[in-house]
């Protein structure tokens, strides 16, 4: 996972100076520090898929280019098979298997998630757009600010993704959800 996010770096570092944007600039862009910005360059830390999408607004670049290294091809349509997605492990807990990937000009992403248990804080983020959950398999909580909801195989929420949120499974199981992120 490490060589990944590393290499995740390394394309981050490049669509910026193909932009001809200093880190300082990028971070002053992404509303966030200049040393957090930095870290994210540096390869040494997983970088939430939030912050990567944050990014790849900014470059104009498809998430999918910084998270494989390929860039999307297809105009008309795209078909993912199952199993066949570009798979990305951001995190320890969370594997996004990317679908669509190939599809120029996307006006949403779209990742299946497997959540593994976790008794750990949830981790709160936020981005640009609005983003649709549809659970598979498996009970999960979607924390907002101070409300919880609890959603269980079949159960969706859509929500405007500026405001924070995070997603922690439940009873020990691992979950898989359905996000689509506009």
């Amino acid at each position: 996972m490490r060589e990944q996010t590393e290499e995740i770096a390394e394309r981050i570092i490049a669509a910026r100076k193909a932009c001809g944007m200093s880190a300082e600039e990028a971070a002053k862009k992404l509303d966030i520090n200049k040393y957090e910005y930095q870290d994210f360059e540096s390869g040494q830390i997983d970088i939430p898929v939030s912050s990567v999408l944050k990014i790849a607004k900014l470059y104009n670049v498809d998430i999918a280019t910084l998270l494989t290294g390929e860039g999307p091809t297809e105009k008309n349509y795209t078909v993912t098979r199952r199993g066949d997605g570009v798979s990305v492990e951001r995190h320890k807990r969370y594997k996004y298997q990317a679908l669509a990937s190939d599809f120029i000009g996307k006006k949403a992403n779209f990742f299946i998630v497997t959540a593994d248990a976790s008794d750990e804080n949830v981790q709160f983020s936020s981005h640009e757009g609005q983003e649709f959950l549809y659970v598979i398999d498996g009970t999960m909580e979607v924390h907002f600010k101070d409300e919880k909801v609890v959603l269980n195989e079949g159960d969706t929420v859509f929500f405007n993704s500026s405001i924070s949120h995070a997603i922690r499974t439940v009873d020990g199981a691992r979950a898989r959800f359905l996000s689509v992120l506009m």
